[in-house]
Parts: C-alpha cells; structure tokens; sequence
C-alpha cells in the first residue's frame, strides 16, 4: 500500500455566526474567528487499488465507526479515481474530541490531504478544502473549521463556505503570545447547532461580534469579544467563570469559552504562562490542561 501523512491544526472558535440558509453545502458555514494551535491532528492514510471498496479508520489505534467527517471525505474521493480501492485512514488526535477544538475538521481535511497525496490524484488546495468542507458540513460536526484549519494563525471567517465562497483574514500574532486551554467536558456540536434560540442568537451576537472585531482586528479585541459573545449566547455557566476569572487574575490578556465544548481558552503572553497555567491548574487536573503555540503554517503533508 501506499501512504502519505499529514498534520492538521486544532482550531478554537472564539464567536461564530451560523450562516446556512442555502441549499450549497460549499456555500454554508458560518463567520468566525479563532486561533490555530499546534497540536491537533496526525493523519496516515493507505490506499491501493483493489476488487472492491473498503475503507477502515482508526482514531488512536483504536478502530471505530465514529469519524463521519473522514468517511464523507473518502467517500467524495473515491469518485475521484477510475476503481475500487482498499483505504486505511489512521488519525492520532492530541486534543480533546467534540469539545470545540476543530477535530472533526482536522479529520476531513488531514484525510483530504493525505488521499490526495496517496493516490497522486494532483488536487489543488482550494479543491481539497472545499472537499473537507462539503464533508464537515453534510455531518452537521462544524460550520467554520476548515478554512482557517489550512490556513493557520489567528483567522478571521470574513465570508462562510468553501473557496471561492469562503473569505479569511489572519490577525498578526505576537512571537510571544501563547495559548492556555482548560476542557470540563465535551458539548453536543450536532444538536446545539439546531437549536433555535442558540442559532438565532449566534446569528445576531456573532455578528456584532465580527463587526466590533473588525473594527480593531487585534488579539486583544479578538478575545475581548469572544468573551462578550460567550456571556450573550448564553452557554456560560459557574464553572467556566471561574476559569476565565482565574486565568486573568493570573495574567492572561483575555479568555473566553470554547466554541463549542465547556472548556476555556485563554491568551498570554510567554511572560505569564507558567503562572496561568498553574493557577488553572489548582481548579482542574493536569490532563485537563493544554498549553500551546499558535499554529502558523496551517495543515499540511509530513
């Protein structure tokens, strides 16, 4: 068989505005904006042709029938080639899974990557982003991941969709500005973004939010309003105030809530980072605990 591997970021949402009233899934996603970090996910895949179609996934060598976005993902580019082919998708995941780190998104769009490569299909980017897309979208997993996932940094969703629809921005980073996250538990994604009032009120907060934003797109202002668009879509609770609360007092420029997982991110500066993190650390367990660079150079071949 032949294999190629591919690394793509986590990525965190600090505000999103749901933007899929049109039929197009490459058309659907949402503006946002959030940081790339610089773990996520390692994907291998494996394919030769074969008499028949078969495909298998493994999530931290564990096979499982869990990764829809994956599927999606070989499913589109099994048209892409003239046979049935025999295809082993192995993903090593570094982040929390469905607590608003990106991961179905880095599972369509390592696996988009690495097909491609294995199989020599000579995709443009902009194709296998739109095919990572398509697929996160049609599973319901995320709306806004995708395009900041391959473009890294600190990313801006200026337009929703895939290229050409898709529209981003990436806000400069300081070389010492780290990220510190700490994740309760998972969130439904799939059944909070059906939600009516939760989608009525991203729609409307999202919004101002980006509009604010743009107004001075600087880090600071970034998570200052993704902390006030946390607090207006209603999701935060006791538990995760607390964690914004401590991590400011320990220094961090800012912190909000994870969209969409309870958990907490929080930006810093190098400076303050050992000091942050502990302080997050008498309230959580270490395995709760992420800390971690900017991704600036966005999914790619290994």
């Amino acid at each position: 068989m032949r294999k190629a591997t591919s690394f793509a970021p986590g990525h965190i949402s600090g505000f999103f505005q749901i933007c899929d009233d049109v039929s197009e899934p490459e058309r659907k996603g949402s503006r946002n904006c959030g940081p790339c970090i610089n773990t996520g996910v390692l994907t291998e895949v494996s394919a030769e042709p074969s008499g028949r179609t078969n495909l298998e996934v493994f999530i931290n060598g564990k096979k499982t029938s869990e990764a829809q976005t994956t599927v999606a993902v070989v499913r589109q580019m099994l048209h892409m080639i003239p046979g049935p082919a025999e295809v082993i998708v192995k993903h090593s995941v570094g982040v929390p899974i469905g607590a608003g780190y990106g991961v179905s998104g880095a599972w369509a769009l390592g696996t988009a990557l690495a097909f491609s490569k294995t199989l020599d299909l000579d995709l443009t980017r902009s194709k296998l982003i739109e095919v990572a897309h398509v697929a996160e979208v049609s599973c319901g997993t995320g709306l806004g991941d995708i395009g900041p996932q391959a473009i890294g940094g600190l990313v801006i969703g200026l337009e929703p969709g895939a290229p050409p629809y898709g529209k981003w921005r990436q806000i400069p980073v300081p070389r010492d500005m780290k990220i510190v996250c700490a994740t309760l538990s998972p969130l439904p994604t799939k059944k909070l973004l059906k939600d009516a009032e939760l989608r009525d009120r991203s729609m409307k907060f999202g919004g101002l939010a980006l509009e604010s934003l743009l107004k001075s797109p600087t880090p600071k202002d970034f998570i200052r309003v993704s902390y006030e668009f946390s607090e207006a879509l209603g999701l935060l609770d006791d538990e995760l105030r607390t964690l914004i609360r401590t991590a400011k007092s320990a220094g961090a420029i800012g912190a909000s809530m994870v969209m969409l997982g309870k958990a907490v991110f929080a930006l810093v500066k190098a400076s303050e980072f050992e000091r942050v993190k502990h302080a997050l650390l008498e309230l959580v367990g270490p395995d709760a605990i992420l800390a971690v660079d900017f991704d600036l150079a966005g999914a790619r071949l290994v």
